[in-house]
């Protein structure tokens, strides 16, 4: 049974736009079983679910599915399109692993910035 991931991110901004003509632009990250992020969680069975957070307000903003990558590395990304993003704003960046029915959610929150981009 998990009883704590914690969540970190590659990035520390992003921007929003257009880029529908970029290839392999993604968000990357790695889940990681103790706090002090230096064990990766086996990611095999489990989905993912990316969830954006603005203003210490419960409203999800993105509420978007992951890839995993490399399920015992713990790593995933999430592809980044035209329309992907939500608007520009630093948002708090929690990530829910679904197995067997059983939901759990990252203990920390990742800061995220995502800065206006070309239109």
């Amino acid at each position: 049974m998990v009883l704590g991931i914690y969540l970190t991110l590659d990035q520390g901004s992003i921007y929003n736009g257009n880029f529908s003509d970029v290839s392999g632009f993604k968000l990357t990250g790695t889940i990681y079983s103790n706090k002090e992020r230096t064990t990766a969680m086996d990611l095999t069975g489990y989905t993912l679910t990316m969830s954006m957070i603005r203003n210490a307000t419960s409203t999800d903003w993105f509420n978007k599915e992951c890839t995993i990558t490399t399920a015992a590395s713990g790593t995933f990304f999430i592809s980044i399109v035209t329309n992907t993003l939500p608007s520009a704003a630093i948002y708090d960046v929690i990530l829910s692993l679904t197995k067997s029915g059983t939901k759990v959610t990252t203990l920390n929150r990742q800061e995220l910035l995502i800065a206006r981009g070309p239109q």
